[in-house]
């Protein structure tokens, strides 16, 4: 659904439980006790009904005895009853519910669905939220509401822990009230009827008390949606998230790739890292609570011995991450601090004996240099410093920097006790130098995934021109004619269209005529069946013209026995490997169950490496991404990779944007695809396509490109300027406007005094998904190439498209001129076309200039109290959003 009335869940003023029976230690009971300890301000309210038990409920349920109307209700209750208690709170004014499990009830499958929608049909004409069925509860320290079965009350912290196992939160809250870290909020979301992981999210993404967000689940129901919610969460507030691979998560006979890859790909596009085990959540919650932002991945590694440090090192660089390498001054200051002989270097071991302030002292060192990025601390048991003297050093040093410093404490009882000072001193402890490094590099990918995160394919090719229509005219021929898989000429007319060479192979009548085009070709060849397009009976790596025969008869043999029907007469050949000798790869497309289109890549005839896969759309910078994570190039002759990773990172580019214009191409394969430094060669085709009751395109896609279709190009008073959506570069042109503007321009637009705007607030304008907002800014270049942004334009949809929420700002030295009135349409045109249902605005009584404009454009104005409310009904059924 949306976000709407969620405030009522997280803030409410008023909280009832409503149960039924008396079971002592039953949901209620805890519940209420909870609630009662937790320190709420609000009444809590207990609905009962006119019977022996102390809760009661059913067709004699009486909410209407409470003096109070709750803002938030809490059920514990038969499901087959919750239905009539949402509608009776409904219609009393309550907005949320929490619908807890169904304690000794026994219900078909059917029975639970039926239940399920009661609920919410109850629900939704009163705007009612509901989080559940068999929900734990929710809890939000700041307002003391404790409304959750929760064994412990968490602390208040700045992380947020959201879950769909409520033995998970339980474990967490246990867990960090042992590290004294707390939560902004807990939700434990259990079966998502109606509000779901995007939902908290969205609330969650713009919560003032909330700075880092880690989240345990298994399944996103709505890509769309998910996606959507997932990537503006992160865009100002780090996202970890932990998702259990699931056990039916098996690579099937039609997919060329597994769910979770799936879900890891997704989540790595969304900004988001991702954890395997509780260990590792439980350690997310405490770096997310005490870790700064980190500027670089250079590490610095410092122990009192070799031995540690280097176990340290190793593992940093196993797994991808870069030790710092020490400035001259740094080490010429560390050398006076050592007293030895050798020159410092990293990792650095410092004497056994060196005393706790002069640990602090190397720290001072290291930190100040500007070419260290963080640093770890090793530490073991030493008779000539107590460990929680070294930790007490450390943390002075901690506090004196903005640079993280990771320790770790290796021992037992002694290090046990290190670690706790540390923690209390607010710095990361850790008991192994592998949990250190994990954590660290946990923090490092989450810096690498936003840079994914800020990526905006377009819609529209840039980087070349396909030729739609003769792409559409190959497919159009194969549905017209009833077919599914593309004839090897339509397939690579289609191909073909989008740049992709199609190598075709060579075809021979007898054995001895494969031998002598084998000759031409230059051995090693492959060698298939002329007749056989869609069963793929290959014969590889055939070396000398022995092999080809045996090769033939075994390929004879193989289609009389799985194919009786194929009529063998000829035979295809083909290079086994490209010219550029790199191996044969496999690229294709293939739709997930959850996540639409999935393009993968691999080796050639499905290897012994799982596939890589990534979710379209694609640039340059997100293909290159895609082709590292497979290190299928990582072999590749070191003059020619630039070349080789070019021309495979086109040919993904390429396969993206078909996937965009062409919505019948439902599955490809090109296996294999030999890579030259001129381009790829599709060496075999299977293109899959389907009728389309309409037209898709990237809306079946689980990411919207930046819609680069909204671009205009308008002269406007002589002046060439370029309307278009925001992009994340147009940062500093917006902070520059926003400068730019007169005191009183400031003030109609923001509602008060605003010259500059927080570099978090700017991200958040710059980096919008483009599902639910969409800025048109108005860019002129001057001689140089120096853009500057004269204007801006701006709506925020609800995920239902009911409504959207517009605002405008034009550059002060160019009001008057009609700038704002082009915006504005082009803006209300977009909205149209999205099927928003109502666009509205509020402005200062006094901005008369923009009541006019609205006026003029249609609007419905309604004047409040130092406000006007700007109304514009675009449709009287919102088109729900793609």
């Amino acid at each position: 659904m949306t976000v709407r009335n969620l405030d009522f869940l997280f803030h409410p003023r008023a909280v009832a439980v409503v149960a039924e029976g008396g079971h002592p230690g039953c949901y209620a009971d805890v519940v209420l006790r909870n609630l009662e300890g937790g320190g709420f301000k609000g009444p809590i309210l207990r609905a009962r009904a006119k019977k022996q038990s102390l809760f009661g409920l059913g067709a004699h349920m009486h909410v209407s005895e409470l003096e109070t109307v709750p803002d938030l209700a809490i059920i514990c209750a038969q499901l087959r009853d919750v239905a009539g208690v949402v509608a009776e709170l409904g219609e009393r004014g309550t907005r949320a519910v929490i619908v807890g499990p169904s304690l000794h009830e026994s219900l078909s499958e059917a029975q639970v669905a039926e239940a399920r929608k009661a609920i919410l049909d109850a629900a939704r004409p009163r705007l009612v939220r509901v989080l559940g069925p068999g929900s734990g509860g929710l809890v939000v320290p700041s307002c003391g509401l404790n409304a959750s079965v929760a064994p412990v009350m968490a602390r208040r912290g700045r992380v947020a822990l959201v879950v769909q196992s409520a033995a998970i939160a339980a474990a967490a809250l246990d867990r960090a009230a042992s590290k004294g870290i707390g939560f902004s909020a807990v939700v434990h979301l259990a079966a998502g009827l109606d509000i779901d992981l995007a939902d908290v999210l969205d609330w969650l993404a713009e919560d003032p008390e909330t700075e880092a967000i880690l989240v345990q689940f298994e399944a996103a129901p709505a890509a769309r949606k998910f996606m959507s919610a997932a990537r503006a969460a992160a865009r100002n507030k780090p996202v970890v998230a932990m998702r259990g691979e699931r056990l039916d998560n098996r690579e099937g006979k039609d997919l060329p790739f597994r769910g979770d890859d799936v879900y890891d790909t997704a989540l790595r596009r969304a900004g988001w890292i991702r954890i395997d085990t509780l260990e590792a959540l439980f350690d997310a919650a405490e770096a997310m609570a005490r870790a700064r932002p980190l500027r670089g991945e250079r590490l610095a590694i410092v122990g009192n011995g070799q031995g540690l440090g280097r176990i340290a090192a190793g593992t940093l660089l196993k797994h991808g991450g870069r030790l710092a390498k020490l400035a001259p001054e740094t080490a010429k200051q560390l050398a006076g601090l050592m007293r030895t002989g050798t020159a410092p270097g990293n990792p650095l071991a410092l004497p056994p004996d060196l005393a706790p302030e002069n640990w602090t002292a190397a720290l001072d060192a290291l930190v100040a240099d500007k070419d260290i990025d963080a640093v770890l601390t090793v530490y073991s048991p030493s008779p000539f410093a107590f460990g929680n003297e070294v930790a007490m050093a450390i943390g002075a040093a901690a506090k004196r920097t903005a640079k993280n410093i990771f320790t770790c404490w290796v021992g037992g009882g002694t290090m046990q006790e290190a670690q706790q000072v540390a923690a209390s001193q607010g710095v990361l402890a850790h008991d192994s130098p592998e949990t250190a490094i994990r954590i660290f590099l946990g923090i490092v990918n989450y810096e690498r995934n936003r840079e994914l995160l800020l990526q905006m394919p377009p819609s529209v090719a840039e980087e070349f021109v396909p030729d739609i229509e003769r792409a559409r005219a190959a497919v159009g021929e194969a549905l017209d004619a009833g077919a599914q898989l593309l004839a090897p000429r339509a397939a690579r007319e289609l191909l073909l269209a989008y740049g992709i060479e199609s190598g075709e192979a060579a075809p021979a009548r007898s054995i001895d005529e494969a031998i002598t085009v084998a000759d031409a070709i230059g051995y090693p060849v492959d060698l298939a069946l002329a007749n056989d397009v869609e069963h793929g009976l290959v014969a590889r790596e055939l070396r000398s013209p022995e092999d080809i025969r045996i090769a033939t008869r075994g390929l004879r043999a193989r289609a009389r026995a799985e194919l009786p029907g194929l009529r063998v007469g000829a035979y295809r050949l083909r290079p086994s490997a490209a010219r550029s000798g790199m191996p044969a790869l496999r690229l294709g497309v293939a739709d997930d169950a959850v996540f639409g289109p999935v393009i993968y890549i691999g080796e050639a005839g499905g290897g012994k490496r799982r596939n890589s896969v990534a979710l379209p759309p694609l640039n340059r910078r997100l293909a290159m991404d895609l082709i590292a994570r497979g290190g299928l190039l990582r072999e590749a002759d070191e003059a020619a990779r630039e070349a080789l990773e070019t021309a495979l990172a086109t040919a993904l580019v390429r396969l993206s944007q078909l996937l965009t214009d062409i919505d019948e191409v439902t599955a490809i394969e090109l296996d294999p695809i030999h890579v030259e430094t001129g381009g790829v060669v599709a060496r075999e085709r299977h293109i899959h396509v389907e009728k389309r009751g309409r037209r898709l395109g990237f809306r079946r896609f689980a990411i919207r490109p930046y819609p680069k279709e909204l671009e205009q190009h308008v002269d406007w008073h002589g002046r060439q300027l370029l309307i278009r959506p925001i992009r994340p570069e147009d940062e500093t042109t917006l902070a520059d406007l926003i400068a730019s503007l007169d005191p009183e321009d400031s003030r109609m637009r923001f509602f008060g005094a605003m010259r500059k705007l927080p570099r978090s607030q700017l991200a958040r304008f710059t980096q919008i998904d483009y599902d639910r907002e969409i800025a048109l800014v108005a860019i002129e270049r001057d001689a140089d190439g120096i853009e500057r942004s004269l204007g801006e334009a701006r709506m925020v949809a609800d995920p239902d498209n009911a409504a959207a929420e517009f605002a405008i700002l034009v550059a002060s030295d160019v009001k008057g001129g009609g700038l704002g009135r082009r915006l504005m349409e082009s803006l209300i045109d977009c909205a149209r076309k999205r099927g928003i249902g109502v666009l509205r605005g509020e402005t200062l009584s006094e901005n008369t200039r923009m009541q006019d404009l609205a006026r003029k454009l249609g609007f419905e104005l309604k004047t409040g109290p130092g406000v006007v409310e700007m109304r514009l009904p675009l449709h009287s059924t919102p088109v729900p959003a793609a």
